[in-house]
């Protein structure tokens, strides 16, 4: 059975606002456009039964390096692509993270928070979102 973060990175994968960049899994380089996807610590047992199912949690951030400057167009650029992705993230239906997530069936993806600058540079910025995968294993 594949890793959950690389299910959630085939899922991102086919988000279609992807720019020229690469996604890739816990790494997130200083260049723009870079993407990646970052487990969070977390308790990932949420319950379990006793025919040995779980229901389980993976958190995780979605994070980019952007373009960055004092040009208000780029930063609105920055702001809007993240818009698009949690609409994207809103709109995504259970049944279709089942199809990515290798046997585990989806209960829901929720957005825990939205995106924010988390640090930046001369040229370019780190912007992130945090979110949560609830799934039946």
């Amino acid at each position: 059975m594949k890793p959950v973060i690389a299910c959630i990175r085939d899922f991102v994968m086919t988000f279609p606002e992807l720019k020229d960049g690469c996604l890739m899994i816990d790494y997130l380089g200083d260049k723009a456009v870079e993407y990646s996807v970052e487990a969070m610590p977390c308790d990932r047992i949420i319950r379990k039964y006793a025919d040995g199912g779980c229901v389980k949690q993976f958190l995780f951030l979605f994070a980019s390096r952007e373009f960055y400057s004092a040009d208000i167009n780029q930063l609105i650029a920055n702001s809007a692509f993240y818009e698009k992705f949690e609409d994207w993230i809103l709109h995504t239906s259970a049944e279709t993270l089942n199809s990515f997530l290798d046997g585990r069936c989806a209960v829901s993806l929720d957005i825990l928070t939205g995106n924010y600058l988390y640090d930046s540079g001369f040229s370019a910025a780190r912007y992130q979102i945090q979110l949560k995968l609830i799934y039946e294993d």
